[in-house]
């Protein structure tokens, strides 16, 4: 025989109230209904729980011990109704996947909106490139991805548009003086410094350069934007990079933006989620183009 919750609720209603006649009016049942549930207990467990020789129900030592383990059952079974029953979709939590430029510039106030809209919902984000997030965003690991549209877009799930991410290319004032218009051939002339091949954003970058007959093999490539940046103000190379995220930097002339006869395409951020959570993710992927923008907080 199993033990069940209503035989742990007449357990516990029992040891705090100190008797069977208050338990049952307490679980709105009868005496020998709260007796019969806590013998059941005692039988499947095979111990005696109460001293019944006595006027009121005294706990064993099998008793006692049976208590703090019965208190964190029935908390379990309080949390699963809070966190799977309730009704509320905006309770629990949402797993929520972003690239690096996310992380650094617009998460933060999304967070602080979304609990001050929804305080019972827990924002659980994590961090990883385009790629991966897409993976495990299949996996259902994630209940909603925000990552540039690429090549491989994922098809079966709703998704719309919460952003735009200008880029560039950028490179240090020592590199090229004053010149500030340059033929999308005449990077192969100059060190390249890109993301990762995980990163959409890099795919297309990539693409970009064959097109133009630009080879990227030996590129120096990193999953880390700040250093992507500090690497293209050192001079060691030319670089694409978010201009807003990096305006402060390109205002104090510490970066010059590059022009080129066929610009680089500018990249649309979806929030990717699924059909069955469509009402309420909708409304949290509008929440997110609320608060998308790619430049960095003030310090």
């Amino acid at each position: 025989m199993y033990l069940t919750i209503k035989q742990l609720e007449a357990f516990l209603s029992t040891v705090q109230l100190g008797s069977f006649s208050a338990a049952s009016e307490h679980l709105h049942t009868t005496q020998s209904a709260v007796s019969k549930r806590i013998a059941e207990l005692e039988s499947a467990l095979s111990v005696a729980l109460f001293e019944r020789s006595q006027k009121r129900p005294v706990l064993t030592a099998k008793g006692r011990a049976l208590v703090p383990l019965a208190e964190q059952i029935a908390e379990l079974v309080t949390r699963i109704h809070d966190e799977v029953l309730d009704p509320d979709p905006f309770s629990g939590r949402l797993r929520i996947g972003v690239t690096e430029i996310s992380a650094l510039t617009w998460l933060q106030d999304f967070i602080e909106r979304a609990r001050e809209l929804y305080p019972r919902l827990t924002v659980d984000p994590e961090v990883n490139s385009s790629r991966v997030l897409l993976e495990r965003f299949d996996d259902n690991a994630l209940d909603i991805a925000v990552v540039p549209e690429g090549d491989r877009w994922p098809t079966g799930y709703c998704n719309s548009v919460v952003g735009k991410l200008k880029t560039a290319w950028v490179a240090s004032p020592s590199r090229f003086g004053r010149r500030r218009h340059i033929k999308a051939s005449e990077l192969a002339n100059h060190p390249l410094l890109l993301q990762t091949k995980s990163s959409i954003a890099s795919r297309i970058h990539d693409l970009w350069l064959r097109e133009h007959g630009v080879s990227t093999r030996l590129a120096t490539r990193t999953n880390s934007l700040p250093v992507l940046g500090r690497l293209t103000i050192a001079g060691l190379g030319v670089s694409v990079l978010p201009t807003e995220f990096f305006r402060e930097e390109i205002s104090k002339g510490l970066l010059v933006t590059l022009k080129t006869d066929d610009e680089l395409p500018q990249l649309l951020y979806h929030a990717v989620y699924r059909r069955e959570d469509d009402d309420s993710m909708k409304r949290i992927a509008d929440l997110i183009k609320t608060t998308c923008h790619f430049y960095r907080p003030p310090s």
